[in-house]
């Protein structure tokens, strides 16, 4: 990969490509602040809340509103709105996934645009099973995530339905409204931060070995490869929900915050730097970070929402001089073990 981390934008030899400028962080975290970069990242298009973040706020209310049992239905645990959940979950994720992985590697819409590399998914390999990436990613998405997140939205309709969760009270609408608005602009953030926390708690030696290797066979990636994970890594990653039963008044918070895991998942394991939706409409992945961690492992464990990695000394911008300051620093980490 060295010679991916050149001052070029043009592909190497072996196929591989970065983004011309190193990944930096959002506007808001500029010293001194700049107002009119951090109202264009948050308010701007493309931007924070639209199109990618707004639009899957909008497919979580949909989904609440016409695909999701009344909140009285689900004060009881009975097997058939939870089948419900569980058939409409596994179309949604078919849908998303499977759509991106259709258009982007099956039609090749976009061809290499944008791909970071022209390796093809594993084909032939003992690492997956059925010796196929995509298969064994579709198999540990639709028979091990599914039946995860089902799990979790379960329980947070049946805690809401029964007053176990939405527990305080705001009884003026327009507050109600003011939280319900905040709690939806903050879901990427909180994703972010609890994705840091329980990334950094995957990659402890135990839980590496026995859970987390297994999504990290996953060196190129596809939309498949965001939920292809061990059951407990699933359970850790999308535990972002209990935040919501903390904070949220409405049950729409606490989906939107599922469901933003759950297709956040695929469209930072596209492959692609950007998803182009006809000719001028490009969709930042924001993929290129997590696609270099899957590449190098000790790097990047969060999201640039929340700049955890900064603070702590992992992030990596894509250029040569943060691939040499992650080497030194694993030096460093392997000397000090030794001399302990």
């Amino acid at each position: 990969m060295e010679d991916a981390l050149s001052d070029t934008t043009a592909r190497n030899q072996r196929g591989e490509w970065r983004p011309a400028e190193p990944i930096g962080l959002p506007p808001i975290f500029d010293w001194p602040p700049k107002a009119g970069a951090a109202a264009r990242w948050f308010l701007g298009f493309p931007g924070y809340l639209v199109p990618l973040n707004g639009f899957w706020f909008a497919l979580a209310v949909v989904t609440w509103v016409f695909l999701t049992p009344e909140l009285a239905t689900m004060a009881t645990i009975e097997p058939g709105w939870i089948a419900w959940l569980l058939v409409r979950n596994a179309g949604l994720i078919l849908a998303v996934f499977g759509g991106l992985h259709l258009y982007l590697y099956i039609r090749r819409g976009q061809g290499d645009h944008l791909k970071f590399s022209t390796e093809p998914l594993a084909t032939n390999s003992r690492r997956f099973l059925f010796k196929d990436q995509v298969r064994d990613n579709m198999f540990r998405s639709m028979l091990y995530a599914v039946p995860v997140v089902t799990g979790f939205e379960v329980a947070t309709y049946w805690g809401f339905a029964n007053g176990y969760l939405g527990w305080f009270e705001i009884n003026d609408p327009v507050l109600f409204w003011v939280w319900f608005a905040a709690l939806a602009v903050l879901c990427p953030v909180i994703h972010s931060a609890h994705f840091y926390l329980g990334h950094r708690l995957l990659h402890t030696a135990w839980l590496y070995k026995k859970v987390h290797a297994l999504h990290h066979r996953n060196v190129e990636v596809g939309p498949w490869s965001g939920l292809a994970m061990h059951p407990v890594e699933h359970v850790i990653y999308f535990s972002t929900t209990v935040v919501q039963w903390a904070l949220a008044l409405h049950p729409v918070n606490a989906l939107f915050q599922l469901q933003f895991a759950i297709f956040n998942a695929a469209m930072s394991h596209t492959g692609f730097q950007k998803v182009m939706v006809g000719e001028k409409l490009p969709i930042d992945s924001n993929s290129y970070f997590h696609y270099l961690h899957h590449q190098f492992f000790e790097c990047n464990y969060g999201g640039t929402v929340v700049p955890f990695d900064k603070i702590f000394g992992t992030h990596h911008d894509g250029t040569r001089e943060a691939q040499i300051a992650m080497r030194e620093r694993l030096a460093a980490m392997r000397r000090a073990r030794k001399e302990a």
